[in-house]
């Protein structure tokens, strides 16, 4: 029946439903909480088993969109040719598109320090449910979708499609990106939207992914010194991130914490500290 509703004909609109997951990163973009704010909240998630709860949203928000959304004849992207182009004389990264820049110019290779984690870039702003005539679940029509994962790639070792979120200076924080990160993964990685993924070729590769396709989520942070608080989150969240990977989120390889140098623009990976 679900696959009916969704058939695509002139005048129909499509409901892009919204999950627990979307809920809760509009809530953290809307509400604008403060960095300590955000602290306390990732350290509530981290105490005990409270980290299950965020599994069980994570869960609860792919199977309702897995439920609720099929759009597989429809790229993701818009025409690329209409995308405006990206300035590849960048000095000092001090943007979201900088980074980009630096990916493009790299001709797609992008090298970490530890190479298990250096990966393919594909492509950047890619949403995770691009629809036309689409209306939202709180009756918002028009075209759904814009905007969405700052970057997508594939892992040079492991041949795993990226998604990647990336935050510069006064940008918001790794546990938001976290969030950011796990929301698109819940509205990516149904089989409505894997069965897309490999009709379009999103990934660009030569081997359709399965079903039970696994990602790797990358976060890359640009800074020369971070701040007290920041670095604070920083800690929580890669904490946090080890209780969500394999085998817990069967969907989640490996959550990469990464810091690009805005000067030297060096890629290096973060580890715990």
């Amino acid at each position: 029946m679900s696959g009916d509703i969704h058939k695509k004909d002139k005048g129909k609109t499509t409901i892009i439903p919204t999950t627990k997951l979307r809920y809760f990163y509009d809530s953290l973009s809307k509400l604008s909480l403060s960095t300590i704010t955000q602290l306390y909240i990732v350290k509530d998630i981290n105490r005990q088993d409270n980290p299950q709860k965020l599994i069980s949203w994570y869960e609860e928000s792919k199977n309702y969109f897995a439920d609720k959304y099929s759009n597989i004849n429809e790229p993701f992207l818009p025409k690329l040719d209409h995308r405006k182009k990206v300035s590849h004389n960048v000095e000092i990264v001090a943007s979201t598109r900088d980074v980009i820049s630096v990916f493009e110019h790299r001709n797609s290779k992008i090298d970490i320090d530890d190479s298990d984690y250096s990966f393919q870039y594909i492509q950047r702003e890619v949403p995770t449910y691009r629809t036309t005539n689409a209306e939202s679940e709180m009756g918002i029509r028009g075209k759904s979708g814009s905007g969405g994962i700052d970057f997508i790639g594939l892992n040079c070792k492991k041949s795993l499609p990226i998604l990647g979120e990336i935050k510069v200076k006064g940008d918001q924080n790794a546990f938001y990106a976290l969030i950011q990160l796990l929301t698109y993964l819940a509205e990516l990685s149904t089989p409505n939207q894997i069965a897309r993924i490999n009709k379009h070729k999103l990934f660009k590769n030569n081997f359709d992914f399965s079903s039970e396709a696994s990602f790797y989520l990358y976060i890359l942070l640009v800074f020369e010194k971070m701040g007290e608080e920041k670095e604070k989150i920083l800690n929580e969240t890669m904490k946090l991130a080890g209780k969500l990977e394999k085998p817990q989120i069967q969907e989640i390889e490996k959550i990469v914490f990464l810091k690009m140098h805005p000067e030297s623009k060096s890629i290096t990976k973060i580890n715990l500290s």
